[in-house]
């Protein structure tokens, strides 16, 4: 490869990057940093407009885990959902790329519902994004 050729590339490798999404946005228990759900968003390329979508329940210095979602919207708000009293541990539901989710901080566990629950309870926030920047945002 000659030297312009290679110059050209270089040059044009940042603008390649430039539009990545790379960023996070947490949902505080009980404003609780600690216990804490975590969306981190990781975009491939820049021409794509969806991202892979990493759930993390987190309760410290006790657990944390997480699970991986690939191919979910970077531009449509996710909701979070206070799941009613029925399960056997207090769970919140995300609503993800078509599926749900149930998030425990109390045992730090994500897992796929089989079908969608038809109760998943009141959407209590969602993770999107406001003026260019990925948030979690309470319903008022």
């Amino acid at each position: 490869m000659n030297l312009p050729v290679r110059t050209l590339l270089a040059a044009m490798l940042p603008l390649a990057l430039a539009g990545c999404i790379n960023d996070a946005a947490s949902y505080m228990v009980d404003g609780n940093r600690n216990n804490a759900i975590t969306l981190t968003r990781t975009q491939k390329w820049f021409w794509e407009d969806k991202v892979i979508l990493s759930i993390i329940a987190a309760r410290q210095p006790d657990c944390m885990s997480g699970l991986e979602i690939q191919d979910v919207s970077s531009k449509e708000p996710i909701p979070l959902h206070q799941a009613p009293d029925v399960y056997a541990e207090p769970i919140y539901i995300l609503d993800a790329a078509g599926h749900a989710y149930a998030i425990s901080t109390q045992s730090c566990q994500v897992q796929k519902f089989e079908t969608t629950p038809t109760d998943q309870g009141p959407v209590i926030g969602n993770f999107t994004t406001v003026d260019g920047q990925f948030q979690y945002v309470p319903v008022k």
